[in-house]
C-alpha cells in the first residue's frame, strides 16, 4: 500500500509543470566595456513543434529608455507585420499588430514590462502568416527579481491603455 502512494505521489510529481526559472545571462560591449544584463523566460511547453521564450533587456535611451518585452520563437516568420495576442493573468487579452524582428523569429515592443510585475501568469498567441497559430504559456514566478535584476533607467513615458 505504502509503495503504490509513493509510486503515484512520483508520478503526479513527474507530471505537473514545473516552476517558472528566469535566467539571468550578461554580456560586455565590446565597443563602450558596458556590461549588460538579459532576462529569459522559457515557455511552459512548444506548440507545433515550435518554442518560446521571453526575453527583458534594458533599452539605454535618453528619451525611451528602459525595459523592453519581447518573445523569441524556434520558428522563422515572413517579413512584414503579424498579429500577437496576449493575456496577463485574468484581465482581458490585448490585441496588438506589430513588425517581425529583424531576426524573424519573434516580435519586441509588444507589451509594457510595467503589465508583468507582480504577475503569476502570461498567455501569448502568435498570428503568423499563412502558419497555425502559436499559443504559448509562461509562469512569471519570480518576475519581480528578475527585473530588478537588470540595472536600467526608465527615461520612457508611462504608457497606458
Amino acid at each position: 500500500m505504502r509503495l503504490r502512494l509513493v509510486v503515484a505521489l512520483m508520478a503526479s510529481l513527474a507530471a505537473s509543470p514545473a516552476a517558472a526559472e528566469w535566467r539571468i545571462s550578461s554580456s560586455k560591449d565590446r565597443l563602450t566595456d558596458k556590461e549588460s544584463k538579459v532576462a529569459t523566460l522559457e515557455a511552459k511547453a512548444p506548440d507545433h513543434n515550435v518554442s518560446a521564450r521571453l526575453v527583458v533587456r534594458c533599452l539605454a535611451d535618453k528619451l525611451v529608455g528602459g525595459l523592453t518585452l519581447s518573445i523569441e520563437t524556434s520558428a522563422r516568420f515572413y517579413p512584414g507585420r503579424m498579429g500577437l495576442r496576449y493575456r496577463v493573468d485574468g484581465r482581458e487579452p490585448v490585441p496588438r499588430y506589430m513588425p517581425v524582428d529583424a531576426t524573424g523569429s519573434g516580435m519586441s515592443l509588444w507589451a509594457d514590462t510595467d503589465e508583468l510585475r507582480g504577475a503569476r501568469r502570461i498567455r501569448v498567441e502568435l498570428e503568423p502568416y499563412r502558419a497555425p497559430n502559436l499559443f504559448f504559456d509562461f509562469d512569471l514566478t519570480g518576475v519581480d527579481k528578475a527585473f530588478a535584476s537588470i540595472p536600467c533607467n526608465r527615461t520612457k513615458p508611462k504608457w497606458e491603455p
